[in-house]
């Protein structure tokens, strides 16, 4: 059983995933937000303001977590709804403005933890292939 596990890319896949969540969890539980919400903070920082379909395409989530997300985040005016017809737009509050330096900072620090426990040559090897591999597998998943 074992050795199936190991050669199983899902195996694999998932179990990095759950390491990695575990550490950005324990850094970014100061900050009071998940690392997921803070992804979506440092976009509409970037981006100053996004409608929940660009959110949803841009971080490839799903619609309703989206939404999910959103709902939380205005609740603690972390971020505000313009509704523009049929159309609506998020961008941050001031108060959300005023997370920004944590969140990046929580980012930074994520990063060179995840690089300090695997070698920064791995890491900076693999990212992109990994990227690549989640493209293929979404693209070919439509299908």
């Amino acid at each position: 059983m074992q050795e199936y596990l190991y050669d199983s890319l899902f195996f694999s896949v998932s179990k990095l995933n759950r390491n990695v969540q575990r550490v950005a969890e324990e850094i970014f539980r100061p900050t009071g937000l998940p690392p997921s919400y803070g992804l979506l903070l440092l976009l509409l920082d970037e981006w100053k303001e996004l409608s929940p379909s660009k959110i949803s395409e841009t971080l490839d989530i799903k619609p309703s977590t989206t939404t999910r997300f959103l709902d939380r985040l205005q609740k603690q005016n972390i971020v505000v709804r313009r509704i523009e017809g049929k159309y609506s737009y998020i961008s941050l509050t001031p108060f959300g403005l005023s997370k920004l330096p944590e969140i990046k900072g929580a980012f930074e620090t994520l990063e060179y933890k995840l690089q300090k426990l695997v070698s920064a040559r791995v890491s900076t090897r693999e990212k992109p292939i990994l990227l690549e591999m989640a493209d293929q597998i979404k693209e070919k998943g439509k299908k």
